[in-house]
């Protein structure tokens, strides 16, 4: 714009300059119109001002929202394309061109995780209204916003600009992915004596129902005679009892020097420890998860499906950043209330001395029934001494998997 400026003002210099050198009638005809044109182009721009609305809306548009009440709420998944879409109405004969729209966007020709305070050029037609998509594909799950915080209109000379501060906001939910634990099916007499071994063990001896299959149920629950019969697949519901029931550890206190690693790995406990309970309560068993959220240490006791709801909305809102508290201050807070539970999950991202000693004080290291859960994505930074000495010399069953997948055993 500095640069529109200057050359108008040098072209008026000019012409006015010629006007006292080469005296005729047509150089102060052009001195005048050079002079009335900004005058004319401004009217325009403060008219286009105040034609132009903004408003953001997930597909259909909504009224003008120049100042917004309640914000845009969208929810998506992790790694979802999904698109907001940003309408710019002019209800002038000129055309509104250029605007200028300064709000958090996510850049496509960048490697962003994020959104970022950036600029984006666009126009309007006259009389009609403009699209502008604003793509976005997030890697990490949580509560963003969006904000758009100024609209600058320009006239058509670019000599003069119109700014007006806006508050127009939009609520992005990134859910966490559905991971499934995968059961294999084959029962052994190790895998009922060794209630660690696989997930699908939460069950009593107690004969309770029978019930029809539902999404996720163990192939391990399935009356294989009434379904043969009935040609449908049949469940046998167990009577749920205490010393049938589970506990889950999440850590998300582990810090990484790579801060994406980070962000990944308490994105991998949470969906680990979801996709744990939710296999859990689709056997008809009870579970408990303690973790350190918002709030402090926390303990939430799940008796039935209706529940999950809630853990995974805590879990889906927990800050993007590690804990302050140490993991090993969750164990030794809880680890005495629970060893009569029937098996205990631990889910971290990083196996060191501290989290081993915390194991050995509590006697959790020499507790039948705990399965310490981890990611391949931290096998470098892992101290294998550690590692071999868990397996060795504890009773803990210590797993394995890669946290981008789908799926992960438990055997």
């Amino acid at each position: 714009m500095k640069e529109f400026r200057i050359f108008y003002s040098v072209l008026v210099l000019f012409v006015l300059i010629m006007c006292f050198v080469y005296w005729s009638r047509l150089m102060p005809l052009l001195l005048l119109i050079l002079i009335l044109c900004p005058a004319f182009s401004f009217i325009v721009m403060l008219i286009n001002f105040i034609a132009v609305r903004l408003s953001l809306s997930s597909g259909k548009p909504v009224a003008n929202v120049d100042n917004v009440a309640e914000p845009l709420e969208i929810v998506a998944e992790k790694h979802e394309e999904c698109s907001i879409k940003l309408y710019l109405q002019n209800r002038f004969l000129f055309p509104v061109s250029p605007i200028r729209i300064i709000g958090d966007f996510q850049s496509q020709h960048e490697n962003e995780t994020d959104f970022s305070k950036k600029i984006l050029m666009t126009d309007v037609p006259p009389l009609s209204s403009s699209v502008v998509g604003l793509p976005f594909r997030l890697s990490f799950r949580g509560e963003y916003t969006i904000r758009i915080y100024e609209i600058c209109v320009y006239d058509l000379l670019k000599l003069f600009k119109l700014r007006r501060k806006l508050n127009i906001t939009a609520r992005l939910i990134i859910l966490p992915r559905e991971k499934t634990p995968v059961d294999s099916g084959q029962e052994t007499e190790t895998d009922v004596e060794s209630p660690a071994s696989v997930i699908t063990n939460h069950r009593s001896n107690v004969f309770n129902s029978l019930r029809e299959y539902r999404e996720g149920d163990s192939i391990r629950s399935v009356h294989w005679k009434l379904t043969a019969k009935q040609d449908e697949l049949v469940i046998k519901q167990q009577e749920q009892s205490l010393n049938n029931s589970a506990v889950i550890f999440s850590d998300f206190s582990a810090a990484f020097e790579n801060n994406y690693l980070t962000r990944r790995m308490l994105d991998a406990v949470i969906e680990t420890s979801l996709a744990v309970t939710k296999k859990i309560l689709l056997d008809g068993n009870g579970v408990i998860n303690c973790w350190h959220g918002a709030r402090g240490s926390e303990k939430y006791e799940l008796t039935e499906y209706a529940h999950y709801s809630y853990l995974h909305s805590a879990f889906t809102f927990l800050p993007q950043e590690p804990s302050p508290k140490t993991f090993g201050g969750l164990l030794e807070l809880f680890s005495p209330e629970i060893k009569e539970y029937h098996t205990i999950y631990i889910v971290t991202p990083e196996l060191n001395k501290e989290l081993l000693h915390t194991l050995e004080e509590s006697g959790l290291a020499m507790l039948d029934g705990v399965v310490l859960i981890t990611f391949s994505a931290t096998a470098e930074t892992r101290d294998s001494e550690i590692t071999e000495y868990i397996k060795a010399e504890t009773k803990i069953k210590l797993l394995e998997i890669n946290d981008e997948s789908h799926y992960f055993s438990m055997d």
